[in-house]
């Protein structure tokens, strides 16, 4: 294993400027840990990937060309990036790169002064270079624009969402003229790839203050930018059962919905397009209230279409659509088939379904957590009790009743299933016992 301590020598030796920079140091002075240390030298990209050679170390030089270079140093992932004198052309997708002669210059095309300290890895004196207030604004807990804001966003529009998700990452206010020039340039996130404003809004959606994030989206003008099929939520009025328009009650989805877990993302993304639908189906009903029949099967149908634009797995946008179409279903806690036939319906994936209710009745003007917690402890019960059942399987498969009946496969045979399936659930019908699922199927197809 290659260590840092080597590879630190090794540019020592040779002459070299190595300096920490980024998120690493930001992080330590916050006294947060966990973040991969990140370096910044005046070596040429070719110069530090000889010297990882030499020791032995992993590389990675995907970004080569943007003059970093990544090192398993010590176990943990390092980007080495020669200095940077950037020199950006707005509204292009990527950034052009030219190389530059000092860590001052390096530092002066950073984004945000929280970001742009360094501190001398070859001396290891621990003392922080910081040119532009970077430790005060950390006390400060503010994000704001190295240099001129308005510039910065228009060198790399991808800057924008980087400051939002530091500060919906940290709890950090945005400085007043940082956050003018993110509205003012907003329009560029356009001629962004998709991929790069997807990884930042999932880191948005992921953070501690989620909420805020979203909401300064909104503020700046951004949503109806990178995410208009959302933008009909804001002004969009709700019944008395909410306290916020179909936008604040969504931001508060978000902030409430439970993230932890292998699951975490797709919640997140569930909690910001549970009501996708509403916008479309709003209707004002005899007594006066606002109506929003079937938003949950529009929003199902809307979901996967925007979630395949913004690139996510197929399997997350299964999940997510999953829970959008079924986030309104309510079974009886205390009827045993009710609870059954929700299991059913999810996959295995109530707990994702339950977290994602409750954060729906965060932002109500009624405590549902009552209800919420009976259909818990109703579901474990059902899962500990009648996992055999919850397959609900027909006994009898396609060519089973195909030979029983003598007749050509069809929709016929869907129509028996999924009524031997639902007799199964409902305990009506022994997973096994095949001989009963024959008398019920004849007696199925004799009222055909």
């Amino acid at each position: 294993m290659t260590t840092r301590a080597a590879f630190v020598e090794l540019f020592r030796e040779r002459g070299r400027e190595l300096w920490a920079v980024g998120g690493a140091l930001r992080d330590e002075l916050l006294g947060r840990g966990g973040v991969d240390e990140d370096f910044a030298t005046d070596a040429l990209p070719d110069e530090v990937e000889a010297i990882g050679r030499e020791l032995g170390a992993s590389l990675v030089t995907v970004g080569k060309r943007f003059g970093t270079i990544g090192v398993l140093l010590d176990g943990r992932w390092s980007e080495i990036t020669t200095f940077r004198g950037d020199s950006y052309e707005a509204g292009t997708r990527w950034p052009d790169v030219t190389f530059g002669t000092s860590i001052e210059e390096d530092l002066a095309r950073r984004d945000f002064t929280v970001n742009a300290l360094a501190r001398e890895a070859t001396r290891g004196d621990g003392n922080i270079l910081d040119l532009f207030g970077g430790r005060d604004d950390l006390a400060a807990r503010v994000v704001r624009a190295v240099g001129e804001p308005e510039r910065r966003f228009r060198e790399d529009p991808l800057r924008i969402l980087r400051g939002l998700r530091f500060s919906a990452q940290l709890g950090f206010e945005i400085e007043p003229a940082t956050l003018e020039g993110m509205r003012v340039t907003a329009p560029l996130l356009a001629s962004l790839s998709q991929e790069r404003v997807t990884t930042e809004l999932d880191k948005i959606l992921q953070a501690p203050f989620a909420g805020e994030g979203l909401e300064r989206i909104r503020e700046i003008g951004a949503l109806g930018v990178i995410l208009p099929e959302l933008a009909p939520m804001v002004g969009c009025e709700q019944n008395s059962f909410h306290q916020f328009d179909v936008w604040g009650h969504t931001v508060a989805t978000v902030q409430a919905v439970r993230k932890e877990g292998p699951d975490g993302r797709a919640r997140a993304w569930a909690a910001l397009l549970h009501d996708l639908g509403k916008p479309y189906v709003r209707h004002m009903k005899t007594n006066g209230e606002w109506g929003f029949y079937r938003h949950d099967a529009v929003g199902a149908e809307m979901a996967p279409v925007l979630l395949e634009r913004l690139r996510l797995a197929r399997k997350e946008i299964h999940l997510v659509t999953l829970l959008v179409r079924r986030h309104m279903d309510r079974p009886k806690p205390e009827d045993r088939r009710s609870v059954r036939r929700f299991l059913s319906k999810v996959g295995g994936h109530w707990e994702d379904l339950l977290a994602l209710k409750r954060a729906d009745n965060a932002s109500h003007t009624y405590d549902d957590e009552g209800y919420h917690a009976a259909l818990e402890a109703a579901c474990r019960r059902a899962v500990s009790e009648d996992s055999e059942a919850l397959r609900a399987e027909s006994p009898l498969t396609g060519d089973d009743l195909v030979a029983m009946f003598d007749r050509e496969p069809g929709p016929w045979i869907r129509v028996v299933k999924d009524r031997l399936s639902a007799m199964v659930l409902d305990g009506e019908l022994a997973p096994g016992d095949r001989e009963h699922a024959r008398r019920i199927a004849r007696g199925i197809m004799k009222g055909r």
